[in-house]
């Protein structure tokens, strides 16, 4: 069972050390995401942004930041990354619909963003099976996708 959990002393050296593809290790940008120690120091530099890891029971197996983006004037997952030992088994959704529920129960919020690169299908699939929508709208070169609750 998937659970969210804060970085700390104990594992954020961990969490650091994750990456999307064994191409991409030590990467400050991969190929689709920045790196889990990018975020982490932009989210210590900024109150709107949470991080934290995401675990399978005691197994460190990704990382997320969310929050609200002055950018786009609204909550975003702003990154969602499992790393590429355990892709491919359904971690992702089950980590995204996570999120989701943290997000909606701590901001009450009414919809949430999330962008990414056009050519990341891997992304794009995942994110319109969990219900999210192109909203027709860019920023720099990300499209922005748009899940609203009823």
């Amino acid at each position: 069972m998937l659970k969210l959990k804060e970085i700390k002393t104990d594992n954020w050296l961990d969490v650091i050390r994750l990456s999307s593809g064994e191409d991409q290790k030590n990467k400050i940008f991969e190929q689709y995401i920045a790196s889990n120690c990018l975020s982490i120091a932009q989210a210590s530099v900024s109150n709107e942004w949470v991080t934290r890891a995401i675990y399978n029971d005691e197994t460190l197996i990704g990382f997320t930041m969310y929050g609200y983006s002055e950018e786009l004037k609204g909550y975003e997952v702003c990154r969602l990354m499992v790393d590429y030992h355990f892709q491919g088994q359904g971690f992702g959704r089950e980590a995204l619909q996570l999120i989701i529920k943290v997000m909606k129960i701590q901001y009450e919020c009414k919809e949430i963003l999330i962008c990414f690169l056009p050519d990341n299908f891997k992304a794009r699939t995942l994110y319109e099976t969990c219900g999210f929508e192109n909203t027709g709208k860019t920023i720099e070169d990300e499209v922005i996708y748009v899940l609203k609750f009823v």
